[in-house]
Formats: C-alpha cells, sequence, structure tokens
C-alpha cells in the first residue's frame, strides 16, 4: 500500500487499513522524537534508534552510518545484531552503507536474491541528507517477511526525524573530540614549559630524566616505561631505570637492531607497536612469559644527541585502555628532545665542575659546597671536617720520570680517595698541580684523621707500573674540624697549614690542625 496518498486519495474500502497503517507511523514518529529527545551523545541516540528499527520490522540487524561530506575520514559507523567475530560481514556491510552515501544510491531492497553474505541474506536502506556537511544510511536486514516499499517508507520516517538528532550528535562528537586535542595540546605545553624550567635547575641527569619520563607517562596514558642507554664500546643497550616493571625484569640487555629498542635505535626512527608483545620484534624480559603481564602497546623512541646514539625512551602498556596513538607519538618525540637537553646541560656542567685529568670536582665547586656545608654545620650543630692532600715529592717525581706517569700517579690518587669516601655525601676534589682535598660532612676532626690515615696508607702500599719502571709515592695530609664564626678561607688556611706542618716534619703522615 502507498503510504505517501493523501487520505482523499485512497479509495473508500482501504482507508481503514490505510488509516492503521498510518497511525502506526505516527508511533513510529513519536517513539524516535523521543529518542531524540532524550539522547545527545551520538553512541546512545544510535544505539537507541537501532533496537527499535530491529523490534519495529522484527528484523536481526540494523546498521546506521554517518559521515563528512568533505572530510571522508570523520564517520560514526554503528551495527546491531551482528557477530562480532564475524569480520566480514561488518567490513562488507559498512563498505556497502558507505558506497550508498558515496554515490548516493538512495534506497535499496534487497529479498535473499543477491545476499550480501552467507550471514547478511536479505536488507533494505536509505541513504539520506543529515545537513549541509553530513550524510547516513540507516539498514536494517534478516528476517523472515520479505521486505516490500510500506517498509521502506517507515524507514524514511525513521530517517526523518533523527537527521537533527544526529547532526547535533556529531557536531557535539566532533567538538569534544576537538577540545580533548586542544587539551592534550595544552596539557603538552605546560609539560614542556614546567620541563624547560626545570632545565635550568642544578639537578643530575638521571634524576631529571625520571622525572621527565614521570609526567611523560601522565601525558600519554600508558603504565610502564624505561631508560636504556647505549654503551657503544659493548654495542649494547642496558636499561639504566625504569618505572611500574619490577628491578629484576628491567634489567634485560639488547644488542644494537635487537627487539623493538634495539630496533629503533639502529634505524633511528621511532616504532609504535600497536600489537605489543605480538610484534615479531618484540623481546620478553624472560622465557617465563606466562608470568609477565602481556604488553598490548609499546613505543620505542631513540635518543640521539648530537648525531651520536645516547639510548631509548620505552613506552609501554599492559591495560588495553591505555596505549600510545600515532598523535601521542609527536609529542614523545618532543620528551625525547628534552631529555637531549638535559643531557646537554649535564654534560657541560659536569664539564664546568670536574678536572679533566682526574674527573675529581674543581676548586671552584669544592669552595661552593664547601660554604653550603659551613652553612648547614652552623645551622644543625653538626660536625664536619676537611682534609688537604698533597703528593710528596711531585715536582722531582715529574722531572724523573716525566708528565705521563705524574698523570697516572694523579689519576691513581684520584681512584683511591674516590674509593675511600661515602658515595653521595663527600666531596673529594683537585686543587690543582699535586693538591687534592676533602669535605666530610657529619666527620669531627678525630673522623677525619681516620679517614686520612687510611687514604695515605692505601696509597704507600701502591704500586704503579710505567715503562718497565714500578713507581711508589707518598702523600702528606691536614686535617681541620670546622668551628663556629670562621669563615671559608679561614678554614681552608687552617687545613692548609696543618699540611705544611705534616710536610715539614717529613712528610707521609698527617697532622691536625691547632684550634
Amino acid at each position: 500500500m502507498d503510504l505517501t496518498r493523501k487520505l482523499a486519495d485512497v479509495p473508500r474500502t482501504e482507508k481503514s487499513l490505510f488509516l492503521k497503517k498510518k497511525l502506526r507511523e505516527l508511533r513510529l514518529v513519536y517513539q524516535v522524537d523521543n529518542i531524540t529527545d532524550r539522547y545527545k551523545n551520538l553512541v546512545s541516540l544510535s544505539s537507541a534508534t537501532l533496537k527499535l528499527a530491529r523490534k519495529f520490522f522484527k528484523c536481526e540487524v540494523s546498521a546506521i552510518l554517518v559521515t563528512d561530506r568533505v572530510a571522508r575520514h570523520r564517520q560514526f559507523y554503528l551495527a546491531l545484531g551482528l557477530d562480532e567475530s564475524d569480520k566480514d560481514t561488518s567490513f562488507r556491510l559498512k563498505e556497502l552503507m558507505h558506497k550508498s552515501v558515496t554515490f548516493e544510491a538512495g534506497e535499496e531492497i534487497v529479498n535473499r536474491l543477491q545476499p550480501l553474505t552467507a550471514k547478511l541474506t536479505d536488507y533494505i536502506l536509505v541513504a539520506f541528507p543529515v545537513s549541509e556537511q553530513l550524510c547516513g544510511c540507516l539498514l536494517v536486514g534478516n528476517r523472515e517477511k520479505p521486505w516490500d516499499e510500506e517498509d521502506l517508507h517507515y524507514l524514511r520516517a525513521i530517517v526523518s526525524q533523527i537527521d537533527n538528532g544526529l547532526e547535533h550528535a556529531f557536531l557535539k562528537q566532533k567538538y569534544q573530540r576537538s577540545r580533548m586535542r586542544a587539551d592534550r595540546e595544552t596539557r603538552k605545553l605546560s609539560f614542556v614549559y614546567e620541563i624547560s624550567l626545570s632545565l635550568g635547575k642544578d639537578e643530575d641527569f638521571s634524576s631529571l630524566c625520571r622525572r621527565i619520563l614521570e609526567s611523560a607517562m601522565q601525558l600519554v596514558d600508558v603504565n610502564r616505561c624505561s631508560f636504556m642507554s647505549y654503551n657503544r664500546e659493548k654495542d649494547e643497550l642496558k636499561t639504566e631505570f625504569a618505572i611500574g616493571i619490577p628491578f629484576t625484569r628491567s634489567q634485560i640487555t639488547f644488542k644494537l637492531g635487537e627487539g623493538l629498542a634495539g630496533t629503533a635505535l639502529k634505524e633511528g626512527r621511532p616504532i609504535l607497536a600497536s600489537r605489543g608483545g605480538k610484534d615479531v620484534r618484540f623481546i620478553p624480559y624472560d622465557n617465563n612469559v606466562e608470568n609477565i603481564p602481556s604488553v598490548v602497546n609499546m613505543a620505542c623512541l631513540p635518543l640521539i644527541v648530537e648525531g651520536s646514539p645516547l639510548g631509548v625512551l620505552n613506552f609501554s602498556s599492559t591495560e588495553p585502555d591505555y596505549a600510545v596513538t600515532n598523535d601521542e607519538l609527536a609529542a614523545l618525540e618532543v620528551v625525547t628532545q628534552l631529555i637531549g637537553l638535559a643531557w646537554q646541560k649535564q654534560r657541560l656542567y659536569q664539564i664546568s665542575i670536574k678536572d679533566e685529568l682526574t674527573g675529581m670536582y674543581s676548586f671552584r665547586f669544592f669552595k661552593t659546597r664547601l660554604q653550603e656545608e659551613m652553612h648547614r654545620a652552623s645551622r644543625y650543630e653538626s660536625a664536619l671536617s676537611i682534609v688537604m692532600f698533597d703528593i710528596d715529592f711531585f715536582k722531582k717525581f715529574n722531572d724523573k720520570y716525566g708528565h705521563m706517569a705524574g698523570n697516572l700517579v694523579l689519576r691513581e690518587f684520584a681512584t683511591i680517595l674516590n674509593d675511600s669516601v661515602r658515595f653521595g655525601v663527600d666531596i673529594a676534589a683537585r686543587f690543582g698541580g699535586e693538591e687534592f682535598a676533602l669535605i666530610l660532612p657529619g666527620t669531627s676532626g678525630e673522623g677525619a684523621v681516620v679517614v686520612a690515615e687510611r687514604i695515605r696508607q692505601a696509597v704507600e702500599k701502591t704500586t704503579l707500573s710505567f715503562e718497565a719502571h714500578s713507581l711508589h709515592v707518598t702523600v702528606s695530609g691536614g686535617v681541620r674540624e670546622f668551628a663556629a664564626g670562621m669563615t671559608l678561607e679561614e678554614f681552608i688556611k687552617s687545613a692548609d697549614a696543618a699540611l705544611y706542618e705534616a710536610k715539614e716534619s717529613g712528610r707521609n703522615r698527617t697532622k691536625v690542625a691547632s684550634a
């Protein structure tokens, strides 16, 4: 029956049936109207409409497609009643609807004569304009009763009511995505700004790198990351630290070109492994992979500074809801640049505070740190001592064996000093020439003598080989404990006076400055 006619044009014998069908149409329109009033979200609106269509037409399948006329990649698709594992039917259904919209096929009825697939044997579809910018397609399929023109009429009634709702919901979704991108860009700029401020602070590379990565994890929503440094001599990548990964599992090493990390560094480009642990290049932490959470997504970014490979940053997720996207990969490349800047800053800083020959702190850095420790000792009334060292008869030694042998002795003494102090607490520095010094926080004068004597005895027992010569040297030391009210110059001068006394009284000994 043609339901598009006016009542006056309907024969008297058909009017009763015609009115019943029109009443059914009005009820359908009313229900669709309620749906568009109730649901403003594109997924909810579409889902409710498709459920209504399946119920109204007594069919198994319903699907909707909304796409942008200009930007075809911006589209929304939803289907109900299909087996999720049947990828072929889902793909061909979406392709059919896309073609119907693209070529404005308009309407189509298929009644088992040319089924789309074995799982979609019959259907009707209507392509329709949503707005000047958007177009859509609505499909229902798989029912026992053949489809006819009346069904098409009812399907047109549905699309005539949902077009405004779809337009609003689609534009709302577009706006929300734009807002999310803007928020992400804002977070990225904020992240870059905060880290750039950190680059101006005196912070070691490892601490700064870890802090950058912890912030980056929030930026891209992953639950694990690590930094692997590259050893050029061993041609090996080794994990320096990891976040979200047990320490024992993070100690894996790769050769250049091995695993995702080694491949990224060798090729000099980021790798986004969307299949995570299923990627053929992925190497698990150990063979007992059953006890390790499955990696569902991973990004590896090479860290190359001044043309030299420094290491690799790895970001991964074991949660399906958290994954690095291509857009976020660009943000992570900014992270590598920031870490590269941190490394360069640290290298320049180390050059400025370290002695090139021995690798020990410079006299300038020594004075800065000593002033800080003096303030701390005065404030908390804690002990503080310094020790000054001088290699005995070093000028004569250089004249006899040459500067190469002298440099060997200086480096060996520096090694003994560093091995004899508390890491991260005491400060060992080179004054210049053959003079060295120690800052010993929390150490009394008596304690400093014990340290100085241990170092002196270690030097005395050391034998070095140089061009068939067995080399022996000794050192003298001067100890001074800090006293309240003492200036920096007085503190250093007093320790130096004790060193002078040790040398004058026979060398190879330690003297304590008088109070």
